[in-house]
């Protein structure tokens, strides 16, 4: 009788034990979820928002100074034809048109005829035209998140190819990070007369797309 009493008191205790083993490593494991999960709170994961994406196909990239003229000052430039092209262009101590530069490329199915605004008077003969039109796409995005991202790990696909580093785009940014609440800007050229139909920008795991128009 008190072997048998003895047997079963040991039975109970290790089966106790078993439990209480049990009910402490499923505090362990609480305990090392709810630490994880207060780890991931603390920080933040990265977060942009593209404002605007763009394409234009027949971008105007490159002018030509056919005649340098006389007696023109500095001015801008524009185009005959509607499109949304500007641009401003220098002259020499005798009004000779020497520079151009494009502040606006606009978008135009064949290459428009380059207008020369506010001519003063007495300046003649100035003209310049289009050499190139391309593909450029204009993107603006912007840091919502509560991290600081280096500009080096933000990359941009074009239909899912063509990864590029925001880096080699030259963003509008002041240093070498984007910082919370900054809106960045690009230009992305080289892509010859391609067409594509979205743009999405992948930085830390975290990917936003955004159709072109």
């Amino acid at each position: 009788m008190g072997a048998s009493v003895g047997v079963g008191g040991l039975i109970v205790g290790t089966s106790m034990l078993v439990v209480l083993a049990l009910a402490v490593n499923a505090i362990d494991l609480r305990m090392e979820t709810s630490l994880e999960t207060i780890e991931s709170a603390s920080e933040p994961s990265s977060f942009f928002t593209i404002d605007n994406a763009d394409i234009a196909l027949g971008a105007v990239t490159t002018l030509q100074i056919d005649n340098a003229g006389t007696g023109y000052a500095d001015g801008t430039l524009s185009t005959l034809e509607p499109g949304g092209f500007s641009g401003t262009y220098t002259v020499n101590s005798t009004g000779a048109i020497i520079s151009w530069s494009i502040t606006n490329h606009g978008d135009y199915s064949s290459d428009p005829t380059i207008v020369i605004d506010n001519v003063p008077p007495g300046a003649s003969n100035g003209a310049l035209s289009v050499v190139s039109r391309t593909t450029v796409i204009d993107v603006t995005f912007s840091n919502t998140g509560a991290t600081i991202v280096p500009v080096n790990e933000v990359w941009l696909f074009l239909d899912g190819n063509n990864p590029t580093k925001l880096s080699v785009l030259a963003p509008s940014v002041d240093s070498d990070f984007i910082y919370s609440g900054d809106i960045v800007t690009v230009e992305w050229r080289g892509l010859g007369n391609s067409s594509f139909d979205d743009l999405a920008i992948t930085v830390d795991g975290y990917s936003v797309t955004r159709a072109l128009i």
